[in-house]
């Protein structure tokens, strides 16, 4: 005689618990919810104003020979194309890893970044800016040449931002994740401000 083993409803529990877990881990591992501290990023995000930063965006990953023809793999070598200016980031602090902080990509390796006359320039192009910074940079910086591996970023804020103009380009080892998404306050849902950057005649900035 043959007896069919029954699992009952506890082994559906046990089956369900564990796949969640994994749903979760595997999320957590893609996306980090982030709280804005400060106004240095104002006017595009606020202060305790939360986003959802994708951690993949700029993983790095090494495939020898096939790296020529996986499409993005012309940044550096990240597989989702690595940042781009205009993104929105949030990276750690050079100075303390238990600090995070969220500004906005500006020069990317080999590019020529200066500060004069309340305009940022990029490879010699000045930035058309009005639309999303609070006010027109205060500050001067001469032209810096953005080494490899490094990306220079500045606060949407400028008057009011620790970044690159103080503590100079950040290498991409720091690089938490790009910011996708603002979920809180709920007025304020949407879009977490990542854009691409215009010069003065409306031309993207290459």
């Amino acid at each position: 005689m043959f007896h069919t083993l029954r699992y009952g409803p506890l082994r559906d529990v046990l089956e369900t618990v564990i796949l969640a877990l994994i749903v979760f881990l595997l999320a957590r591992e893609a996306v980090q919810n982030f709280q804005v501290e400060g106004s240095s990023m104002e006017t595009t995000l606020s202060d305790s104003q939360f986003v959802l930063v994708n951690k993949l965006a700029y993983r790095a990953i090494e495939i020898g020979p096939l790296d020529a023809i996986v499409p993005g793999k012309s940044n550096g070598d990240y597989l989702f194309g690595g940042p781009k200016r205009g993104d929105v980031v949030v990276f750690r602090s050079p100075f303390n890893d238990d600090r995070d902080f969220v500004k906005r990509v500006i020069g990317l390796p080999g590019d020529v970044v200066e500060v004069r006359g309340g305009l940022v320039f990029v490879n010699q192009t000045p930035l058309a800016e009005s639309d999303y910074i609070t006010a027109p940079p205060s500050y001067t910086l001469s032209q810096l040449v953005v080494p490899p591996e490094h990306y220079f970023v500045l606060g949407d804020n400028r008057n009011a931002s620790s970044d690159s103009h103080i503590f100079g380009p950040i290498h991409r080892d720091l690089f938490v994740g790009k910011v996708i998404f603002r979920w809180f306050p709920l007025d304020r849902i949407g879009g977490a401000g990542s854009r691409d950057l215009v010069s003065q005649d409306g031309v993207i900035v290459q």
